[in-house]
């Protein structure tokens, strides 16, 4: 009986999601010099990233340029086992790669569903955040050598108050 205990209790402890690795709380400011999105069409050269990462979700506000903040909480879930199949629809997870925070989410842009994936990295001092975003149009179909996907890494620097 006790080694039925023992082992339920190994069990418990294993799957339980593991202690966040890293904390992106804070406002961060992307370096355009040192980023790819101010070279796509049409160039985005201003962008910024407000976290609150706190116990089970993450809330992240992006502002890119002039544009209206897209506020998004990302749930924190475990690891998912590959191949998972991208957030569809209103579906939205975040979960650690290692040291890696990965936020997923499904949605409509322009009237396309689309599926997007960003990862935060930050630098060894915490002064830097790298992220690296994967978004892919949900059109149903493929034509040879068409791309259904944009992918792009950008730099921030975190902002002191």
């Amino acid at each position: 009986m006790y080694l039925i205990i023992v082992l339920s209790a190994a069990l418990l402890l294993q799957s339980a999601p593991a202690s966040h690795p890293a904390d992106f709380t804070g406002s961060w400011r992307m370096i355009p010099a040192r980023s790819e999105s101010p070279q796509q069409t049409p160039p985005v050269t201003e962008m910024t990233f407000v976290i609150e990462q706190a116990g089970s979700e993450i809330r992240v506000d992006i502002t890119s340029g002039t544009d209206k903040t897209i506020s998004v909480v990302f749930p924190i879930v475990p690891t998912p086992k590959p191949p998972a199949p991208p957030p569809a629809g209103d579906e939205r997870r975040a979960y650690w790669e290692g040291n890696r925070l990965v936020m997923e989410r499904g949605g409509t842009i322009s009237g396309q569903t689309v599926s997007s994936r960003q990862a935060l990295t930050l630098s060894a001092d915490r002064s830097e955040m790298t992220v690296e975003r994967l978004v892919i149009v949900q059109h149903g179909y493929t034509l040879r050598g068409a791309k259904n996907y944009a992918s792009v890494k950008d730099v921030f620097g975190r902002v002191t108050p």
